[in-house]
């Protein structure tokens, strides 16, 4: 029997809310629409306000959560308008909010959203808080969407390793039994690229890598950053801004800021920071796991991004490694993460477990999320 579901997305570039309407079969599924809102200026302003400590913070996460659950209800209604579904046909919702902290450490990991809010103002079963379970049960709530990763990429006759690169990365290894072999996530993919583009140059990313391109790498910057204590944890282990936010390159940024013919080069080297975090992960895999070859599944917006997606191609070759979108094998990368939050609404609603304790560190499987009922 098949069910509807709705998976939204916010992630770590604050741009806007990516919503998927996708049909299950058992554990099979396929989105049959898609829609993107974005937020407006001040939303934006107010959300990456709210990634660092600040003044008054009580009173702007509520109104951010309030913000939040209307621009997720506006993508919510747009989609069932333009496929002509009607609210009671979806079985649920899954909103993933917006992480705003992330520290496992001190239990807790916040992502803001309203649960209650997005159910009146669609009249859908509304399941969010998805991380708060396995962080419970002593895991670090991240990454994980490897349960999904292995369902969408698994391959028959080679290792997949699936790298989302995203504001942060985080990286898949299945084997050809679909089994998980690591999950963790790697280091910075865009949020250090992303933010010395909105700080020096008021634009929200490198477009095309055209920054990137025309600077140069700077050595001894690279292997400071090389040195950053989160890439020498073992897995399980996962990182946000906390590690790799702006105060990580402060000082760059100040330079910059005087010296405008550094800000080429400070972008080439932070884009071959993020190449060389991931080579070195999947290295380490294929070291500790005797993979002689794989393929790697590029997804989230750094797989548009040509410095990376070539950095990666050029130093994994000698590691037998074939690097290719998601979109190579008819997936959407894009929506990749909206899709994988109906899953985890699919998988809250038919209450099954996930066991996620190799990747995350919980010490047993959770049913992920919070469920907000609609009333019909």
């Amino acid at each position: 029997m098949t069910e509807l579901y709705i998976g939204l997305m916010s992630g770590t570039s604050i741009d806007g809310i990516d919503a998927v309407l996708v049909e299950f079969d058992s554990n099979k599924s396929r989105i049959l629409n898609s829609t993107s809102v974005d937020y407006d200026e001040d939303t934006r302003k107010l959300l990456h306000s709210l990634c660092s400590p600040s003044d008054d913070e009580i009173e702007k996460a509520g109104v951010a959560r309030v913000k939040i659950a209307e621009y997720e209800a506006k993508a919510v209604n747009s989609l069932l308008d333009e496929a002509g579904i009607k609210p009671i046909d979806v079985k649920a919702i899954g909103s993933h909010g917006q992480t705003v902290r992330h520290r496992p450490s001190k239990g807790f990991s916040l992502q803001l959203d309203n649960g209650a809010l997005l159910c009146a103002l669609t009249g859908i079963d509304t399941v969010c808080d998805f991380r708060s379970a396995d962080i419970a049960h002593g895991g670090n709530g991240a990454p994980l969407t490897q349960a999904f990763h292995s369902m969408q990429f698994r391959d028959d006759k080679k290792v997949s390793m699936v790298l989302n690169l995203g504001g942060i990365s985080n990286l898949t290894v299945v084997d050809t039994d679909g089994r998980i072999l690591e999950a963790f996530d790697t280091g910075p993919a865009n949020t250090l690229i992303d933010g010395t583009c909105r700080t020096l140059l008021d634009i929200p990313y490198d477009k095309d890598a055209k920054l990137a391109l025309k600077g140069k790498v700077i050595p001894a910057l690279l292997e400071k950053y090389m040195q950053s204590p989160y890439l020498k944890l073992e897995p399980p282990k996962s990182t946000g801004r906390e590690d790799f936010g702006l105060d990580f390159i402060k000082e760059e940024l100040l330079f910059a800021t005087q010296d405008e013919t550094f800000i080429n080069d400070l972008i080439a080297t932070l884009s071959e920071f993020t190449v060389m975090v991931n080579v070195n992960a999947i290295r380490m895999c294929m070291y500790r796991h005797k993979i002689s070859d794989a393929r790697l599944v590029l997804c989230g917006g750094g797989a548009y991004n040509p410095y990376i997606k070539t950095g990666l191609e050029k130093k994994l070759q000698k590691n037998n490694v074939s690097v290719m979108t998601a979109e190579d094998l008819n997936v959407n990368s894009k929506l990749l993460e909206a899709h994988a939050f109906a899953f985890f609404a699919y998988k809250f609603m038919h209450r099954e477990c996930l066991r996620l304790g190799d990747s995350t560190g919980a010490r047993e499987p959770s049913i992920l999320g919070c469920l907000y009922p609609a009333v019909h």
